[in-house]
């Protein structure tokens, strides 16, 4: 029985003493890398991954297409409610006020027609008389407020096509350390004048 416990206890120690030896083999072959290698290393493996790409020419054509396009070609998406809300008042202003435009248009011909002083029309729910008079003013004001309507689409449209277009130019810039601007003393000599001292910019691409 000793025998076998004699048997175990070195066994155990056998086990201790390799498990040491083991880790110490490990520490010792561990490497240290760098800080600044790992660094390139990360950044090697982020150029390595596809980047999305955008193209003003590409963004300002989709815009010019359909409004929002190229807001959503340049991943701009809070834009879309702006640009929806937009058209979707002036639309709505287009059909109404071109609705009122038809019909007080109708009625004043109406009048023209049989050499009437007036006659009687509903919109808004109320029937009233009105005179030739008051139904060409009535004709007059519908069309301008349908006109300018759609002017405001058309000037919704533009600013989007602009917007679009000028976003994608910033997002494309190059921004990068690789651009450098240096600021140095220099002299002039001007024609026929004395020298003149001034400064001059460079920009360096790398």
């Amino acid at each position: 029985m000793k025998h076998i416990q004699k048997v175990w206890l070195l066994s155990i120690i056998g086990m201790l003493l390799s498990y040491c030896s083991s880790a110490q083999i490990l520490k010792a072959d561990t490497i240290q890398i760098p800080k600044d290698d790992l660094t390139k290393v990360a950044k090697s493996l982020d150029s390595g991954k596809k980047q999305y790409k955008i193209i003003p020419r590409i963004a300002t054509i989709r815009s010019a297409m359909v409004p929002g396009w190229g807001q959503i070609y340049n991943r701009q998406y809070w834009k879309l409610p702006i640009l929806a809300a937009g058209f979707g008042v002036n639309v709505y202003f287009i059909i109404h006020n071109n609705e009122y435009y038809q019909l007080f248009l109708n009625k004043s011909r109406y009048v023209t027609e049989n050499n009437l002083t007036g006659t009687s029309i509903t919109y808004n729910g109320v029937t009233r008389e009105m005179t030739a008079a008051q139904l060409k003013t009535g004709t007059q004001y519908y069309h301008r407020y349908r006109d300018t309507a759609i002017l405001f689409v058309l000037v919704i449209w533009a600013a989007n096509i602009i917007d679009a277009n000028v976003t994608a130019h910033l997002k494309t810039f190059d921004l990068t350390d690789d651009i450098s601007m240096k600021i140095q003393p220099a002299v002039t000599t001007p024609f026929m004048n004395s020298p003149a001292f001034g400064a001059k910019i460079t920009l360096a691409l790398k």
